[in-house]
């Protein structure tokens, strides 16, 4: 077994496609792959699912309220001239704050009885854990963001929406600092219930939701959509955030909607390919992978005729069908989809994209016992990783230790005993050094010590271990006693 070493808190990534492939199918030309979609899908869901358009929102669309507690798509608007100045290091400076925040929050709710809102904080800790291992592009894509608002917002002036005052001060935020106060003005001009009402509301939330600020942002979103229930842009970020959130039927419900409206427009271009991607995406997510199939296999002829096979987009589909074959057991299966996504991945040279899947096949690979392949992956997945200007610790830890394991399977015990040694340093940084974690590590050096016949390792190691397990077990003693004293 793999040691799962310091706090990493996940997504939850249920099945997303719907493919089924074989090795005898290897010599398939993707043409062919693709058209037996639809055919394969039944075998993996069965035939008694229920069809897609029953799915009706049962979800209220939340008020919108003052609230303050805390990228995807912007839309098409036209650019300013203004400059934003929010350089690199203060956003990670801003997101690194804000992450130790809510990390204390989240352990603190580890006790809860509240899952959704556990579910809620993990939601945050993971997207601000992956816009600081990718910073330059979540930095663009907020600039972008806060661009868009400020046009809205000028358009807002310019109708006597907001007086001017109004509208400096939202756009002195927007320009150089925070964006809060920007969001309450727009919040200001939702109240108004005008026709400008869901461009305020939608602008509010997507800036909301680059300070990571979901709870803000979700009911924000779902007001535009409720105000002008045929944009594609209100729909298409609103399901986008409420997958991220775990509601994957208020964000079926939004991508159902979506491809309704840009099918009617009778036109095969790469947004209805997309959508339907997105489309199939969330109804797997919500257990209808035969509906899925259908829509994937939609999308993905679209996207080979309009952008190509070797598309990020298309390795994107090839990515979630390699994840459904894998969350179905279906292990062997999975890696040709996982392979072809990376193969396209890394001509587009998307390290984003790269790390997810070179994480997932790493460990796919773990489970068919191919070390050597998984080593491979690994070490460029840490590569990758160790980049980033905020690395993520308890993710290296993670991978770390895989590379340890992976690397003493296959015999090469020097290797072996760096990789643990490295995620002992990590380990110690991150959760101290008298943590459970760190003596789990010193009892795998001993193990493996003793496999290198170093005998004085293996004494030192073990010894190190149990001292860090008698200060826990004293600890917890002494706490129990402290309990039941408090009880009497």
């Amino acid at each position: 077994m793999y040691i799962i070493i310091g706090v990493l808190v996940a997504v939850a990534v249920g099945a997303i496609a719907f493919f089924l492939i074989s090795k005898k199918k290897k010599a398939m030309s993707k043409d062919s792959e693709i058209e037996s979609a639809a055919g394969e899908v039944a075998e993996l869901a069965g035939d008694d699912l229920e069809e897609v358009e029953e799915v009706k929102e049962v979800e209220t669309v939340a008020e919108v309220t003052e609230e303050s507690s805390p990228d995807d798509i912007p839309p098409e608007s036209e650019r300013t001239d203004e400059t934003i100045t929010v350089s690199l290091e203060s956003y990670i400076e801003r997101l690194s704050a804000f992450k130790a925040q809510q990390m204390a929050a989240l352990n603190a709710a580890m006790d809860d009885s509240n899952p959704k809102k556990r579910e809620k904080l993990q939601a945050v800790v993971v997207s601000i854990t992956r816009a600081l291992t990718f910073p330059e592009q979540n930095l663009e894509r907020e600039i972008q963001t806060r661009r868009d608002a400020l046009a809205a917002l000028k358009e807002m002036r310019d109708q006597e929406v907001l007086d001017s005052s109004e509208y400096d001060s939202a756009a002195d935020g927007i320009l150089t600092n925070s964006t809060e106060e920007a969001e309450q003005i727009l919040d200001s001009v939702i109240k108004q219930n005008i026709p400008l009402s869901a461009l305020a509301s939608f602008h509010s939330a997507s800036l909301a939701q680059c300070r990571m600020d979901f709870s803000r942002a979700m009911p924000r979103f779902d007001k535009a959509v409720e105000l002008e229930k045929d944009n594609t842009d209100y729909l298409r970020s609103s399901g986008l955030l409420a997958r991220r959130l775990y509601q994957h039927k208020k964000s079926l419900s939004r991508f159902m909607t979506l491809e309704k409206l840009l099918a009617e427009q009778k036109e095969d271009n790469l947004e209805l390919a997309l959508a339907r991607r997105e489309l199939a995406y969330s109804a797997a997510l919500f257990g209808k992978n035969k509906e899925a199939g259908i829509y994937y296999k939609k999308s993905m002829g679209s996207i080979a005729r309009l952008a190509g096979k070797d598309s990020p987009d298309m390795g994107i589909c090839w990515f979630q069908i390699g994840e459904l074959q894998e969350s179905l057991g279906k292990y062997e299966q999975a890696e040709e989809p996982y392979k072809t996504a990376l193969a396209i991945m890394d001509k587009a040279g998307d390290e984003s994209v790269q790390a997810d899947i070179l994480d997932k096949l790493a460990r796919l690979h773990v489970e068919l016992e191919a070390e050597p392949e998984a080593i491979i992956l690994f070490e460029r997945l840490a590569g990758i990783m160790v980049k980033a200007p905020q690395p993520d610790q308890a993710g290296l830890i993670i991978v770390y230790n895989n590379l340890a394991e992976a690397y003493r399977i296959c015999g090469k015990y020097d290797d072996s005993e760096n990789y643990y040694k490295k995620a002992l340093t990590l380990t110690q940084e991150l959760r101290g050094p008298e943590h459970a974690a760190v003596a789990s590590i010193y009892q795998e050096l001993a193990k493996l010590a003793e496999r290198q016949r170093k005998p004085e390792m293996v004494q030192q190691y073990s010894k190190q271990a149990a001292v860090i397990f008698d200060l826990i077990l004293k600890a917890q003693e002494a706490e129990g006693e402290s309990e039941d004293v408090l009880t009497l």
